[in-house]
């Protein structure tokens, strides 16, 4: 496994699971707001009290649904939450690391390495700094969020 690109793939995906939270919980309102009963306008006398498997299928699949949702926002959540308590772990290691995975992966994903640079401090001709950089603050991600396997895969 290449944990760094692995790293990579996690911070880009953490700015999106915020996204993905609001739509989760958008659709969990929604299947609850469904599954509530409507108003009784009038009882219909001529169909019997019990009828086909049909309203009960529904009702089980709309019980699976939320199920299903309410367990991905709590894993989306879980995720969040450990993707940011590592972020702050670095952050007290190493500010500029921490900014450094800050701005390209969750406040400008699609500036430059150029860019980075100068909002670093450095020249934006240093790409041997900033991409010595980029690598110090995967590694450190990696090692933080895979283990002592990252240690070795690095």
């Amino acid at each position: 496994m290449n944990y760094l690109k692995e790293s990579e793939k996690i911070l880009e995906n953490y700015r999106k699971l915020h996204i993905s939270l609001a739509n989760l919980n958008e659709r969990q309102e929604k299947l609850v707001r469904s599954g509530m009963p409507g108003e009784v306008k009038a009882i219909d006398y001529s169909k019997p009290a019990i009828q086909h498997q049909a309203y009960s299928k529904d009702t089980i699949n709309q019980l699976c649904e939320i199920a299903t949702v309410n367990n991905e926002i709590k894993e989306t959540k879980k995720e969040m939450k450990l993707v940011a308590k590592i972020l702050k772990q670095i952050k007290k290691e190493d500010e500029i690391l921490y900014k450094f995975l800050a701005i390209r992966f969750i406040k400008k994903p699609k500036i430059s390495m150029k860019k980075i640079a100068e909002e670093l401090g450095y020249s934006p001709d240093s790409n041997d700094t900033i991409y010595k950089i980029k690598e110090r603050a995967l590694t450190e991600f990696s090692i933080l969020y895979f283990g002592v396997n990252a240690t070795r895969g690095i």
